[in-house]
Parts: C-alpha cells; sequence; structure tokens
C-alpha cells in the first residue's frame, strides 16, 4: 500500500505563466514559471544551471491593470534541475529557484498576487 504523500511546502502555490528573466555569473535565460509562491518559482529553461547556483531574476509580476507590469528583482538558489523527458534539446531543463533575498515590498506583491489568483478560483459551495 502506498503512504499518501505528505505536503512538505509552507506557501501555497499557483500554476501561472509570469515572465521572468534569470541571471548567473556566465549565463542569461529568459523563461515563464510554471508555478510560484512566496518562496520560490519553477520554470524551463535552456540552459544549464547547477544545483545550488546563486542567481539573480526579474520577474514581470502582473498588476491589477492588464497593460502593466511590475518588476520584482529577487536573489535565489537553483534548488532541482532536472532534463525535460522527451526533448530533443538536450540543454532543456527544469530549474526550481528558492527565493533567498528580496525587498519585503516585492514578498508583498508577490504574496497579493498569489491570493488574488487563490480567491478567484475559490469555489464556494452552499
Amino acid at each position: 500500500m502506498q503512504r499518501p504523500k505528505i505536503e512538505r511546502r509552507r506557501q501555497p502555490r499557483v500554476e501561472e505563466k509570469i515572465p521572468l528573466k534569470i541571471k548567473d555569473e556566465g549565463f542569461d535565460a529568459i523563461s515563464v514559471t510554471k508555478n510560484i509562491s512566496c518562496s520560490g518559482v519553477f520554470c524551463q529553461v535552456d540552459g544549464y544551471f547547477p544545483l545550488l547556483s546563486k542567481v539573480k531574476i526579474v520577474l514581470l509580476l502582473p498588476s491589477e491593470e492588464k497593460s502593466k507590469a511590475h518588476p520584482v528583482h529577487i536573489d535565489g538558489v537553483v534548488v532541482r534541475s532536472e532534463p525535460v523527458k522527451n526533448s530533443p534539446d538536450l540543454n532543456c531543463r527544469n530549474i526550481g529557484i528558492f527565493f533567498n533575498k528580496m525587498k519585503k515590498q516585492d514578498q508583498n506583491r508577490i504574496s497579493g498576487y498569489i491570493n488574488s489568483i487563490l480567491a478567484k478560483r475559490m469555489v464556494i459551495i452552499n
């Protein structure tokens, strides 16, 4: 019998596509998030970021006004890196990045964005 999967994440995570740029000492990548939380992102990149790489992220967080985005600057660490299954491109990888430094204002923006997505997805049953 299989054991039930225990959720280890401390922050709620939403599947949203948000543009971002990731940069380390020798490589830049432009991507979109597969999912995001207040503590990190998961995305696909064409390039290799080794585990524990320190990266700089610029996340273009959508605002209330559809035509605008808030650039959010974050320092992070690559905590997951795996090849994309069935991809013909050997450089294509899924990576998870843990946020380890950001301004409180930016943390509040990410939190507010995630909470607004979760509120829109709530289903109220009478």
